[in-house]
């Protein structure tokens, strides 16, 4: 028997979506698929998703560590457990430099 965690539920912070509407077609399929990805499994293998370092997270739900996820090579989306119990908040994307600087 194989128990599988339900899919989490997502909230896109302001930064998110402003940074979503800049890329380009192409880079926003890419962060679609990443984030299905890590709704249905947080530890999916192909996001390396790692601890920011020095980032503190904004909710106390899922603690207080920020996450950084691979869509591309070049294509990162940032995240943290909250505001609620079962929810992924979404806190920024885009190419790496510029997506892990302003987490």
């Amino acid at each position: 028997m194989s128990l599988k965690a339900p899919p989490f539920q997502l909230y896109f912070e302001l930064l998110f979506l402003e940074n979503y509407s800049k890329l380009g077609s192409c880079e926003r399929k890419s962060v679609d698929k990443g984030i299905k990805l890590m709704a249905g499994n947080p530890r999916h293998p192909s996001l390396n998703i790692h601890k920011a370092k020095n980032v503190g997270a904004k909710y106390s739900v899922g603690g207080k560590d920020v996450f950084i996820a691979y869509a591309t090579r070049s294509i990162r989306f940032t995240f943290e457990y909250g505001p609620k119990p079962g929810v992924i908040a979404l806190r920024n994307c885009g190419p790496h430099d510029k997506c892990e600087r302003k987490i």
